[in-house]
């Protein structure tokens, strides 16, 4: 009797397995049907169970994909902004490359008419050369240019620009030399004025970079505004442009008239030269 019991058991354990699967098959039949109007009440139960899941899951699955969008958006612009600013940067230096370009070329253009200081038969004798290092201070009194003994410059040799007399060698190297302008206190210009050869004297330097002098004549009819020029005498050529007087006066004695000249060429601002050689 026990025996037989036993053997019913698992008879029955499968009957009810078999029993399960055909619930759930005519459930999903029953889920699957595209004929039916009504769902049941247990395929409504299972999607109200469902429904609030996939929302969330979708809800997930587009933000994810909008971080991903954003993070690739941010990326293309970081790489567009880098693009933009390497741009900016070569426009920049073209601009700054065309305008040094367009500067020294105005230098240059402006040497030429330096030459108008020059007898015809010295112009073949001329050489243009570049600023490169000053003596400390606001003033250009003492520099240095980059053409020296190889360009066959020699000591004394004439400097000016196209606005006049700057001053002359006295220092050289092979690729290089030493300016002293007619500012310095060491430097000492004759001159005569330009309205009248005959009215003649000497300009020199000083440690304020002014430019003062005396005429020979005490009496010499000379006024503000007069241009004064190279006399010749000494080792500048002749018709070189120095200054404007500014300032006249008499000594007690009325042995000298005094002047003070304002230099012709920028003595804050020196790029370019002419050297006579």
């Amino acid at each position: 009797m026990s025996k037989n019991r036993l053997k019913n058991k698992p008879k029955s354990k499968s009957l009810m397995i078999v029993a399960i699967v055909a619930i759930i098959l005519i459930i999903i039949a029953g889920v699957t049907s595209k004929q039916r109007e009504n769902i049941t009440v247990v395929e409504k139960w299972v999607g109200n169970i469902i429904t609030p899941v996939q929302n969330v899951f979708n809800s997930g699955v587009n933000k994810v994909e909008e971080n991903i969008s954003s993070i690739a958006n941010l990326k293309n612009l970081k790489t567009e902004n880098e693009e933009l600013k390497e741009e900016v940067e070569s426009l920049k230096k073209e601009v700054l490359d065309l305008n040094i370009t367009r500067t020294e070329l105005e230098e240059l253009k402006n040497l030429k008419y330096a030459l108008n200081y020059i007898e015809d038969t010295d112009k073949q004798n001329t050489i243009s050369a570049s600023l490169i290092g000053k003596e400390p201070g606001n003033w250009f009194n003492i520099f240095t240019i980059n053409a020296g003994e190889n360009a066959g410059i020699r000591k004394d040799n004439i400097v000016l620009n196209s606005d006049g007399l700057i001053g002359r060698i006295y220092e050289v190297g092979d690729n290089w030399a030493k300016v002293i302008s007619i500012i310095d206190s060491n430097s000492s210009v004759s001159f005569e004025i330009m309205r009248d050869s005959s009215l003649q004297g000497i300009v020199t330097g000083s440690i304020n970079n002014e430019i003062t002098g005396y005429l020979f004549d005490p009496l010499a009819d000379i006024i503000v505004g007069d241009k004064i020029i190279t006399s010749g005498l000494g080792i500048y050529p002749e018709g070189i442009v120095v200054g404007e007087v500014i300032e006249v006066d008499k000594s007690e004695d009325n042995l000298l008239k005094t002047i003070k000249v304002e230099p012709s060429v920028d003595f804050k601002r020196i790029t370019k030269v002419l050297v006579i050689k």
